[in-house]
């Protein structure tokens, strides 16, 4: 099989596997919405704690730090790797390629650390 014809098979298949999990997220998004939907309708009272809950649930799973963490191995990983097969014409391929996940993975540590700095700011300054 031809290296082209295996690329566009992994980008595929790629594609593919993280359109259905961004799929299986707006379901659970869905099904959270109905369910907060429901609560409102049943007792408002009642579901401001639920809300509240849901709230700090949501932002303790931020994820961002760990996303960009291992975009930024996969990055180093790819570059270690082309230089480590020594071929000239892949290299350029390789570091090229690698180029995303490293301006993505800093762009999310970046995003990470200045929303953590924020919140910092906003619980010692005075209110």
């Amino acid at each position: 099989m031809p290296s082209t014809e295996m690329i566009v098979i992994v980008a595929a298949f790629a594609a593919l596997s993280l359109g259905g999990i961004h799929l299986l997220r707006l379901i659970g998004v869905v099904i959270l919405h109905r369910t907060i939907r429901k609560a409102i309708d049943r007792d408002p009272n009642a579901a401001e704690p639920l809300l509240t809950r849901l709230s700090a649930s949501a932002e303790a799973s931020g994820g961002d730090d760990r996303t960009a963490t291992l975009l930024i191995a996969l990055g180093i990983a790819m570059v270690v790797a082309s230089l480590v097969i020594g071929d000239p014409g892949w290299m350029r391929y390789a570091i090229a390629g690698a180029a995303f996940p490293l301006i993505i993975g800093t762009a999310l540590w970046l995003r990470h650390y200045t929303l953590n700095r924020s919140r910092r700011t906003d619980r010692a300054e005075p209110q």
